[in-house]
């Protein structure tokens, strides 16, 4: 895997945008999902139906376990940017996730994440 796919992408694929499903598509099966992108696509499901669309979908993906060392750098992360740059615990996750497992996060939310030392980030120009 090189790559960490944020929620904002994947919600923006979801709801059809083509240029969100080609920035997806051009990842070439190369990404991978934190556990916290798949609670948070849970959690902002907006009837059953939806739920279960995107159960089928997180069936198909490659999903990253929460680890002991994910859960660490989170926390150093929070500590570090949470009042600085209001850094919140499920985005810190997300980057701990990606820096740990050394991969590109790809979010649309530069605002979240550039200050993090450490971690690669690549925002699509959608």
């Amino acid at each position: 895997m090189a790559y960490l796919v944020d929620t904002d992408v994947l919600i923006d694929c979801m709801r059809g945008n083509p240029d969100a499903v080609f920035c997806l598509q051009s990842l070439a099966g190369d990404y991978a999902l934190s556990r916290i992108t798949a609670l948070e696509l849970v959690v902002g499901s907006r009837d059953n139906r939806n739920l279960a669309e995107i159960d089928r979908f997180l069936e198909t993906q490659t999903i990253l376990p929460l680890v002991a060392e994910i859960g660490a750098r989170a926390y150093s992360l929070v500590k570090t940017y949470a009042r600085s740059h209001g850094l919140q615990p499920f985005d810190a996750l997300i980057a701990a996730t990606a820096i740990e497992e050394n991969l590109t996060l790809v979010s649309k939310n530069r605002k979240h994440f550039a200050m993090i030392a450490n971690l690669s980030l690549q925002v699509p120009r959608y």
